[in-house]
């Protein structure tokens, strides 16, 4: 129990350092293109892994390696999307859509390993897509813009990522699984920038600290906490903790870029999370034991 208590406590830290990175590469984004920073996000992020992988010499399965490729494509695309979109909208609303993650896994769970989603997962994502109509109609009409659209269609692939993650986490080390996405996401990432995208002329002090925050402390560091932690604590309690992440997002973004906020978009942000809840069946009597979060 004092383990998983402190896990619960490293799937919090992770959550407010994934906030903290959507405030991080927000910043990042006045002074490089977006493919830039996914290419220096990737590329520093896995070179520190593949220390860290050099160091601890785990071993190696063929089919571990594979799920990990994969869930490095979905995690590139993800990325990609999420910080095209980021230029688009808020820090908040980014966040909020990129969280829809958590109810879109069941149905690709469905569709790909043929498990039927619970009843209590169909309420979630109802009470998803009322809460995502909230913050789309908060200026009076329905402004579901370009930002939005790729923000939501990031959750797709993140959803995509985790279940790769799953398979590869059951036969491979978990730094040798982060070390192998984040490579694979580098080596995407690199042409696109190169080629498409242009170096910034000049580049400030602040500039660097964002993408020396992204790459050391909400990639490296954060991934690092996560797959500690769910060896520790069940993946019910961390994917709620590591969903609050969009709740720090939007606090960031008040704080720091004063990002206005009106009642209702609280409300379809609060009705978003509570299907989070509802998917991870947090409110289904359970016994004393496993209802201890923290």
């Amino acid at each position: 129990m004092h383990k998983k208590k402190w896990a619960n406590i490293a799937c919090l830290i992770t959550a407010m350092v994934w906030g903290g990175g959507f405030i991080a590469t927000a910043s990042a984004l006045d002074t490089f293109e977006p493919g830039t920073i996914l290419a220096l996000r990737f590329s520093g992020s896995a070179f520190l892994f593949l220390m860290l992988v050099l160091i601890r010499k785990p071993k190696i399965s063929k089919e571990g390696i594979k799920a990990s490729v994969l869930s490095g494509i979905f995690l590139y695309l993800a990325f990609l999307l999420q910080t095209i979109g980021l230029k688009y909208t808020s820090t908040g609303m980014n966040a909020f859509l990129t969280a829809v993650n958590v109810v879109v896994v069941p149905y690709l769970s469905w569709i790909v390993f043929r498990k039927k989603p619970l009843d209590r997962q169909f309420l979630a994502s109802g009470l998803c897509l009322f809460g995502i109509g909230c913050l789309s109609l908060s200026s009076g009409s329905f402004s579901f813009n370009i930002g939005d659209l790729l923000s939501l269609g990031c959750a797709f692939l993140f959803a995509g990522q985790i279940m790769a993650t799953e398979k590869a986490a059951a036969v491979l080390d978990p730094f040798l699984i982060n070390a192998i996405q984040m490579g694979v996401a580098a080596v995407l990432s690199l042409p696109y920038a190169l080629f498409i995208e242009s170096w910034p002329v000049s580049i400030s002090t602040g500039a660097w600290m964002s993408i020396g925050y992204s790459i050391c402390i909400a990639t490296t560091l954060a991934y690092m906490l996560q797959t500690w932690a769910q060896k520790y604590t069940d993946a019910s309690s961390a994917s709620v903790l590591l969903c609050t992440e969009s709740l720090f997002a939007n606090l960031f973004g008040f704080l720091i870029f004063h990002e206005q906020k009106t009642w209702i978009m609280l409300f379809g942000g609060a009705m978003i999370f509570l299907s989070v809840l509802i998917v991870e069946g947090v409110f289904e009597k359970k016994e004393k034991t496993n209802i201890d979060w923290i």
